[in-house]
């Protein structure tokens, strides 16, 4: 082992650099994007740079059931649990070039940095690429397939479509099968830690360096489809109308005073509707839309969900519509380890860095794990607050910053004694 000083010890931002600038050209976008949904030609051929990136640097690598792939590094004693770090190589369609791919190419970077110095730690190290966290096809499945928390019916009714996830699946050579027998033994997991920029406004406008992440938010998705007549546009009076579209936007916009009067800190999304027939001079005799809402408490998940399912009722019955309600997918919201989040806070301080606790209104791998063993996150902040977008961006520097975080959470990780082992309530 090389003599050097933990705390000294910083990513290499040069190589990092050149890494995300390679990954960024894959499934680019020419608006400055990219274009990586889950399990498409991008996305797998992102994961084959990764694997590729990996194994010239002597990792050793390994993908399991569900299609996560993984960069391994043995630097613990025989038997020693493994630290997972890691995040996603998937994009939302269109999206931007931090999101997930930070985490993944900063948790490779740590990595590396160990093995180049030698380190002898208490555990192993894995810097995971989960499968479909951004939800193309059913949404955090490889975290929530590792975890042994993911609903079979999740697959029997994803919210991307049935056949978009089985020619998915088919691409990457997975199954049904595979994806749910992949869940690892808690008692191997010292832990999971994750970068990710913070897709808000907070830290830009706060003027801090990192945030420590304290929770994130549970989120539940329904496809409604209000159902009505088709007829004739021109011959058919406003009386008489069984108009789809009306029941579902007038659904939309009640929707977003229930959430903003009665529920503080619950959100509540309509990110697609789609009208049939679907023509200029066709009453639409149904109206399919993708609702989705989030809520940090469990409680207030289930309250909302109820709320906004009567509402939807109430608008069908309103606008004489029939109602048919799929349920997608549900994600618990989770807390997240208070001692690791204190050990992402001591290394910042010995970075130099602010910091400030906040929880996440996104979903994240994070809070698969968080539910079988210690888990933590920071985020660096997102200019402008934009994400999901190409115009999504993070000053190099701060992106710099959380790797070292990351980093020194790590080593910091690793010096804790038996006594204090993270794992000992999991």
């Amino acid at each position: 082992m090389m003599n050097v000083a933990k705390d000294s010890l910083r990513i290499d931002q040069t190589r990092l650099r050149a890494d995300f600038e390679a990954l960024a050209q894959i499934g680019a976008t020419r608006d400055g994007g990219v274009h990586r949904p889950a399990l498409g030609e991008a996305h797998l051929a992102a994961r084959a740079w990764f694997r590729e990136r990996a194994e010239a640097d002597g990792l050793g690598f390994r993908t399991d059931g569900a299609g996560n792939h993984s960069a391994c590094l043995a630097c613990g004693p025989p038997g020693a649990p493994i630290l997972l770090l890691g995040s996603h190589l998937d994009s939302v369609p269109r999206g931007g070039r931090y999101d997930g791919a930070l985490g993944v190419l900063a948790a490779l970077e740590v990595l590396r940095v160990v093995q180049e110095t030698g380190l002898a730690l208490p555990v192993h190290l894995e810097a995971i690429d989960f499968t479909d966290e951004e939800g193309t096809l059913v949404g955090l499945l490889g975290s929530a397939a590792l975890a042994g928390t993911l609903d079979p019916d999740e697959l029997r009714q994803p919210r991307g479509g049935r056949e978009v996830l089985a020619a998915g699946f088919a691409r990457a050579g997975l199954t049904d099968e595979s994806v749910l027998g992949v869940r690892r033994d808690p008692a191997t997991l010292a832990g999971y830690l994750e970068l990710h920029v913070e897709q808000g406004a907070r830290l830009v406008d706060a003027g801090v360096d990192v945030g420590v992440v304290t929770g994130i938010v549970g989120y539940c998705s329904y496809r409604l489809t209000f159902t009505g007549q088709a007829n004739h546009a021109g011959t058919t009076s406003m009386a008489e109308r069984a108009d789809a579209a009306q029941g579902a936007c007038a659904f939309t916009l009640r929707a977003r005073e229930l959430v903003m009067a009665d529920y503080a800190g619950g959100v509540v999304n309509v990110g697609d509707m789609h009208f049939s027939p679907g023509a200029y001079n066709i009453i639409p005799g149904a109206v399919a839309l993708a609702l989705e809402f989030r809520s940090p408490e469990a409680e207030t998940l289930d309250r909302l969900e109820a709320d906004l399912l009567a509402l939807a009722r109430e608008q069908a019955a309103t606008f004489g519509l029939g109602l048919e309600v799929a349920w997608q997918g549900r994600c618990e919201p989770a807390l997240l380890d208070a001692r690791v989040q204190s050990l992402i806070a001591q290394a910042a301080d010995g970075l130099g860095l602010s910091h400030v606790s906040l929880p996440s209104g996104a979903g994240h791998d994070a809070q698969s794990l968080a539910r079988v063993c210690p888990a933590g996150m920071l985020f660096v902040p997102s200019v402008g607050g934009v994400s999901h977008s190409p115009d999504e961006f993070t000053r190099w520097a701060d992106c710099v910053n959380g790797a070292n975080v990351l980093l020194q959470t790590v080593l910091r990780w690793a010096r804790l004694d038996s006594n204090a082992n993270l794992t000992d309530e999991y």
